[in-house]
């Protein structure tokens, strides 16, 4: 069995023992018989340290390698010699201790320099395009499957009950657009003659005046072919004063109708009309006509 031995100066101190009787180990052995208990010291130059000791029980002893530098290497001996030399592969070695805990994070280090870029490399020689795959046999069309029959149609579910009748509404609806104002009658016949009254007193003569009222008619007539159409029509003339007026849409259909019809100025008649454009049939090509009854 071989021991472990760590005395890095022994081989140094030996040397030096066999250096001083140089002369002498030509031919034999030096040796040294230490006397029983005792041993072979060497010591410093002081003679006060011993720097190496062999004990007559074969103890080896180096008292100075406790202070001497830390070396990297073990040395071992021989178990039946007692022969140094540096220790075989694996001796010394110990099972793996368990990892120790990992110790904290030390400081980011300064970024070292960028170093240079590199040269780069040659393009590759293009490898050659493989030969193209034959083309694979296209399989058959399967069958068309046959079509299922249809369905037996439902029968038809019993109707419904008629809902009630809901009531009469409370709410008056909305009153109707003002008629055109009618023209004014004709003067009416004169009547008899009374009996003749006691004659009153003579009056002032007053200014002469007309026997009837005369009414000219001026008219206005455009297309219904906008949505909100306001047509216009003014008195013309001796006329100053307009008195009444009308309007009038020629074939109307459902979706164009009057919601105005006024007297806008003193000698105007205005009438405005809504023209639907955009439904089936539509207003464009719709006459209508706005009337002044002037004196």
């Amino acid at each position: 069995m071989k021991s472990l031995f760590r005395p890095m100066r022994l081989i140094g101190a030996i040397s030096a023992v066999y250096a001083l009787h140089a002369p002498l180990a030509l031919a034999a052995d030096i040796s040294a018989t230490v006397p029983s208990g005792g041993g072979f010291v060497i010591k410093n130059s002081t003679g006060t340290q011993e720097r190496f000791r062999v004990q007559d029980s074969g103890e080896v002893r180096a008292p100075g390698l406790s202070g001497a530098a830390a070396n990297t290497n073990l040395t071992c001996f021989d178990g039946p010699t007692g022969r140094l030399g540096p220790c075989a592969g694996g001796i010394g070695t110990g099972a793996t201790g368990a990892t120790g805990p990992t110790g904290p994070t030390g400081p980011t280090g300064a970024v070292g320099p960028t170093g240079s870029t590199g040269t780069a490399g040659g393009v590759g020689t293009t490898g050659g395009t493989g030969p193209t795959g034959a083309t694979g046999v296209t399989g058959a069309t399967g069958a068309t499957g046959t079509q299922g029959t249809a369905g037996v149609t439902g029968a038809t579910g019993p109707a419904g009950p008629t809902g009630a009748t809901g009531a009469d509404s409370t709410v008056p609806g909305p009153q109707g657009t003002q008629g055109l104002q009618g023209i004014p009658g004709a003067t009416g016949s004169a009547g008899a003659v009374g009996a003749t009254g006691a004659p009153g007193p003579t009056g002032a003569t007053g200014p002469a005046g007309s026997a009837t009222i005369s009414l000219q008619e001026f008219s206005t007539t455009g297309k219904c072919n906008v949505p909100d159409l306001t047509l216009t029509a003014t008195c013309g003339g001796a006329t100053s004063a307009v008195l009444s007026g009308g309007c009038r849409i020629a074939n109307a259909t459902t979706f164009s109708f009057i919601y105005s019809t006024v007297r806008s100025d003193t000698n105007k008649w205005s009438c405005t009309y809504w023209c639907d454009t955009t439904s089936t049939p539509n207003s464009l090509n719709i006459d209508v006509t706005a009337y002044a009854y002037c004196q």
